[in-house]
């Protein structure tokens, strides 16, 4: 299992730039078949950030394994509700 504290890459997770080294470490740990716990404490996130993180593994991934390989932890509802619009947001785009 991999750990994934957000708050490193600061407290507003905003910037494609973040959005992307993210994106990067969970991919490389999913593929190699790692669980990934992210820890959401005190951070926010925007939808757009959400979209590139996790509408992309998402959409990459199927909702099964995305499901058993990411899981976040102390999420707040605004936090968890920016990933959920970053997922549909992303699903709905071709």
């Amino acid at each position: 299992m991999m750990n994934l504290v957000l708050s490193k890459f600061g407290n507003v997770i905003a910037t494609d730039e973040k959005s992307a080294e993210i994106y990067n470490f969970i991919n490389e740990a999913v593929k190699k078949n790692d669980v990934v716990k992210i820890d959401a404490k005190n951070v926010t996130i925007s939808t757009k950030s959400s979209r590139l993180i996790f509408g992309k593994l998402y959409k990459q991934l199927t909702s099964k394994i995305f499901l058993e390989k990411i899981v976040i932890e102390n999420a707040s509802p605004i936090f968890m509700f920016s990933v959920n619009e970053g997922i549909s947001t992303e699903i709905e785009m071709i």
